[in-house]
């Protein structure tokens, strides 16, 4: 009786094409954990004082200045830990005050993270 060699040859295929995929998708992820890390941003779990500060800088200096000392319109916030405690500057960063917009820090650890920044400041 004669077999189908086909079939052997079907499977191997198919399981050599699965494993390049996961192979493939797990090498992204690596690389990108890789450029993370070399690219020096700070993450909230390392150190939220830096991860705060990259914040900061991302997206409060274009409004408060480049030492926040505040210019024009916008106050200084460079002394906000002298005016707000911890937890209401994480609000104001989530949610704004008077003109400035909401949005700031898109979540209560973002949010943490400035105003830990910001606290540091006073030191």
């Amino acid at each position: 009786m004669k077999r189908k060699p086909l079939i052997p040859f079907l499977l191997i295929a198919v399981l050599g094409l699965l494993l390049t995929l996961g192979l493939s998708f797990i090498g992204l992820s690596e690389q990108a954990e890789r450029e993370a890390e070399e690219s020096g941003e700070a993450s909230v779990e390392d150190d939220p004082v830096a991860y705060g500060e990259d914040l900061v800088a991302e997206n409060c200096i274009s409004c408060h200045g480049e030492n926040l000392e505040g210019q024009g319109e916008f106050p200084a916030i460079n002394n906000a830990a002298s005016n707000y405690s911890a937890e209401e500057i994480s609000t104001i960063a989530q949610e704004g005050i008077g003109d400035m917009p909401g949005g700031i820090a898109a979540n209560a650890e973002e949010g943490d993270a400035i105003a830990e920044y910001l606290m540091s400041l006073e030191e």
